[in-house]
């Protein structure tokens, strides 16, 4: 008989489910941060990845993630930034395009054109630039517009 009555024989040997499973080497976290730019360091240049990116520094340059980019409250970016989703809370100076959303937060300040399939911006965000948006519905209704603006060939005998 084991400690608190329990026989230590039919006890499983499975780990509690409290402790967190061990993670294999090089492996990414998931739900995590892969960069990040802390407040006070400026990177100049460009910054590539396939993880996501939060800015919490400044950033000039070029910024491309293959996953996320959030720009903090107190973040600065100075450059083009291309990611699957853009977040931004803080300012933003150059165009940015998501390939699935870019959503701008009610601390944003943004000086530039974006362009994504969902573009959310929330009361209190300060934006300039062009809004544009992409994907197959958007494509669809843009088609007949172009159709209708030359006449055809018998328009133009009559």
């Amino acid at each position: 008989m084991g400690l608190f009555g329990r026989d230590e024989r039919t006890e499983s040997k499975s780990p509690s489910p409290t402790e967190p499973k061990p993670r294999p080497r090089n492996s990414q976290p998931t739900g995590g941060i892969a960069t990040l730019v802390a407040e006070g360091t400026h990177i100049e240049g460009k910054l590539k990845g396939s993880g996501d990116v939060r800015i919490e520094g400044s950033v000039k340059g070029k910024l491309e993630s293959s996953s996320t980019v959030h720009v903090a409250e107190g973040g600065l970016v100075e450059a083009a930034v291309q990611a699957e989703t853009v977040s931004i809370a803080g300012r933003v100076r150059g165009n940015i395009t998501g390939s699935r959303k870019i959503e701008l937060g009610p601390s944003a300040d943004v000086e530039g054109d974006i362009t994504a399939p969902r573009i959310l911006i929330r009361e209190g965000a300060t934006f300039e630039g062009q809004v544009n948006m992409t994907g197959k519905k958007a494509a669809k209704n843009a088609e007949p517009a172009k159709k209708t603006e030359a006449p055809s060939a018998t328009e133009k005998s009559k």
